[in-house]
């Protein structure tokens, strides 16, 4: 497994060295090692000299793809997992990002990111959108034989003891919004947490307001969640976080056939709506 990484990392580093050498984009976002530890972390690079800082591993766990936000009006390349390219593929529909200054090199064949548990269930393991790609494909066969259902028991379980286990869960929250932060497609410029105007909860540690908080939040991902495990790996206090989103997630593919972030064509669960639908809505 060394050599697959090293292969990749190579690569990566030839492509961005080329893209940095003809004046192509201004910056590339990466993974690199950190500067006093061997622990992966986000890296600019904007000199083609410092390419050999880039790599990729399984322990590349920074999720990249929302730093693409700050640099909306520069030509960038991003190394990209493939749920993050879901995630461009998110802010690309929803014209947060101009496609002509991206350059996405897309990770193909994705192994799994170390401790992250939505790897274990992903079922998009090559990049959706892409210009350049490192790395071997991997075949829906052999994507199908690495998924397990990691929530299978929790699934299994009645409201009751669902909702027992929840509780224990958000009572250790801090409301640090550390899940928020690092999940890369929340991305609305005023939380609702932050909001007065409505209000909509109280900034407590209660239980009532930790979890009010998470519910609210998994409601607003419906459709818009990649099920990539951001915030499940950010949270300090190793809270299932990513358990209620992975619901809406799963309900959306289960009930409408929808996956989000599969094509930048592509609108939002709830961002269309037909006049003649047969279903009553609450406004009947």
């Amino acid at each position: 497994m060394e050599a697959y990484y090293k292969e990749i990392t190579d690569k990566i580093q030839k492509i961005a060295y080329k893209l940095l050498d003809e004046g192509k984009v201004d910056k590339i976002i990466g993974f690199g090692k950190g500067e006093f530890t061997d622990e992966v972390t986000p890296v600019f690079i904007v000199n083609k000299e410092n390419v050999d800082k880039l790599l990729f591993s399984e322990k590349a766990t920074p999720f990249l793809a929302k730093y693409l936000l700050n640099y909306k009006d520069e030509k960038v390349a991003i190394t990209a997992k493939p749920c993050e390219t879901r995630a461009i593929n998110s802010y690309l529909s929803e014209n947060l990002l101009q496609r002509e200054n991206l350059i996405i090199i897309g990770i193909n064949g994705c192994r799994g990111i170390e401790g992250n548990t939505a790897c274990k269930e992903c079922d998009v393991r090559n990049p959706v959108i892409s210009d350049y790609t490192v790395g071997e494909e991997l075949s829906d066969e052999e994507v199908s034989s690495m998924i397990t259902n990691v929530y299978e028991d929790l699934e299994n379980m009645n409201p009751e003891e669902r909702n027992e286990y929840f509780q224990n869960e958000f009572e250790r929250c801090t409301r640090c919004y550390a899940c928020r932060e690092a999940c890369p497609v929340c991305y609305c410029e005023e939380c609702f947490t932050d909001s007065n105007q409505p209000f909509w909860l109280d900034s407590s540690t209660q239980l009532k307001d930790t979890f009010t908080f998470h519910l609210m939040r998994s409601i607003h991902m419906a459709g818009r969640c990649i099920n990539c495990g951001a915030c499940e790996m950010a949270c300090p206090e190793n809270i299932d976080v990513r358990a209620l989103s992975a619901k809406m997630y799963r309900a959306g593919e289960e009930i409408f056939d929808y996956k989000p972030g599969m094509d930048p064509e592509q609108k939002t669960l709830l961002a269309e709506y037909d006049v003649n639908d047969q279903e009553k809505g609450f406004l009947d």
